[in-house]
């Protein structure tokens, strides 16, 4: 039977829940909202069918009848949707009137919790919605409703208020409150588009919210309170929510490795996966495997390309005994090692010109080149261009890589063809330090006048460790 799913997405990069991020691994079809981590998206498959109803630069979102009869019809014809909600479903997300029109229909559906920003966005800040001794209880009230009136409640000792989607209404949930006697030096702060690198907080007091609000983007999230005193926790507690970023490009796999280590040095990341992995018909090399004795790898993509479409034919793991495999760099050796094998030929330079140095006096027509289509020439000297895949540029993630540049202290690019899928679309900011995961990608970036630091190892580790020693020495 045909299945709906309310999926929270949370509130910016790495809420997702576990059991989101399998869902939407394996669904069909994906309705989803503005959100604030539109890389989300590329966790589904590339068959997913992909559906926006939310709202983005001025355009009118669907209406929730026009969503409901989207849900409908995308049940009729898959066999697993997700709707996938900014935060979470039923926090003022209206979702359980979807849920509500999908069970009337006779539709099975079901709800995964997200983090909603009524928490989050002061959590990123620091900022505890209680805290013994100070705030017993919290509420939150949208400040965005269809007939445009804003419940502003009676203030309560030890409470924290916390408003959503506040940007235009700021200045009247605050007269309100003084009106309602909160005293007007009441410690509160606001919260912009938090969970992103752009994310900003302005700490104030009450009678101060219109003016500072006026300064900072939507998404806006008000909390008001003693919770909201900047040295409630300490100066040195404060210091450590105040993170760098860096926004991540490259093809999915390779984004969400840096992401990772990144997240695990302290510093913001903003996936942009500007590239797409789209396979080729290599069917063929399959047959032939008998003219081939050396099996070259030049990348972590072609390995998974290659192994992955031999899997679904139900290729025999034996049909590769005798076979010398060649791998260039660490992480294209540990992949190849994940499917069973182990990489004879390693350079410990990782580049083309060394792969072909080590390949240099075997059979140029037994060496098989597994990797991407138009790859670097050097290599046609020592071996037999297989195209396994091409890459193509996501131009949505090329927008949000641009965006989020300007509030970026760094970008990352893992290859020469992620350098040109972003530069060709914006120039960077003079603010922001390129850093290179090795020389072939820095050349890239230099042959356009960019200075890029460069990592020491062809590892989405050593690239982090590289932003981490540039964020040290702009410290210093």
């Amino acid at each position: 039977m045909n299945c709906v799913v309310l999926v929270g997405a949370g509130c910016g990069a790495g809420t997702l829940t576990l059991r989101g991020a399998e869902l939407l691994r394996r669904c069909d079809c994906v309705v989803y909202d503005s959100l604030l981590d539109e890389d989300l998206l590329s966790l589904v498959r590339a068959d997913c069918e992909k559906i926006f109803v939310g709202k983005r630069a001025g355009a009118h979102a669907a209406k929730q009848e026009e969503i409901n009869a989207i849900l409908l019809e995308c049940a009729a014809r898959h066999r697993l949707t997700v709707r996938l909600k900014g935060g979470d479903p039923f926090v003022f997300g209206r979702g359980g009137e979807e849920l509500a029109a999908l069970a009337a229909a006779g539709v099975r559906c079901a709800s995964v919790p997200g983090v909603t920003s009524a928490v989050a966005a002061a959590e990123y800040a620091g900022v505890p919605v209680t805290h013994r001794g100070v705030a017993q209880s919290f509420r939150v009230i949208t400040a965005h409703s269809a007939s445009g009136e804003v419940f502003v409640p009676e203030p309560r000792r030890g409470e924290t208020l916390v408003f959503l989607m506040a940007k235009a209404r700021a200045a009247f949930i605050a007269q309100a409150l003084i009106g309602k006697g909160m005293p007007a030096d009441t410690p509160a702060a606001l919260f912009s588009a938090a969970g992103t690198p752009a994310a900003r907080t302005v700490f104030c007091r009450l009678a101060e919210v219109a003016l500072r609000a006026a300064e900072l983007d939507a998404p806006l999230t008000l909390a008001v309170g003693q919770v909201c005193e900047r040295g409630l926790l300490g100066d040195n507690f404060a210091r450590c929510f105040a993170r760098s970023a860096a926004v991540v490009t490259g093809t999915p796999a390779h984004v969400r490795k840096v992401c990772a280590a990144l997240d695990a040095r302290g510093i913001a990341a903003v996936a942009c996966a500007v590239l797409r992995v789209c396979p080729l018909d290599f069917d063929f090399v399959f047959e032939r495997l008998g003219q081939f004795d050396v099996l070259a790898f030049t990348s972590p993509n072609g390995v998974e390309v290659f192994f992955e479409r031999a899997r679904a034919r139900g290729t025999d793991w034996r049909a590769f005994g005798g076979k010398t495999f060649a791998a260039l760099g660490s992480e294209t050796a540990a992949i190849l090692l994940s499917y069973g094998f182990h990489a004879d030929i390693l350079p410990d330079v990782h580049t083309a010109a060394a792969l072909a140095a080590a390949l240099a006096g075997r059979d140029v027509a037994r060496t098989a080149l597994l990797r991407a289509e138009n790859g670097n020439p050097v290599l046609l000297s020592v071996g037999t261009q297989i195209s396994l895949y091409r890459t193509e540029t996501d131009a949505q993630a090329v927008r949000r890589a641009a965006e989020a540049l300007a509030s970026a202290q760094f970008v990352t690019f893992g290859s020469a063809g992620g350098a040109r899928a972003l530069l060709e679309a914006c120039p960077l900011p003079l603010s922001v330090r390129p850093v290179c995961i090795g020389r072939e990608t820095a050349k890239e970036l230099t042959a356009r006048g960019y200075r890029p630091a460069v990592a020491d190892a062809h590892t989405a580790e050593a690239l982090a460790d590289a932003v981490a020693r540039e964020e040290e020495l702009c410290n210093d």
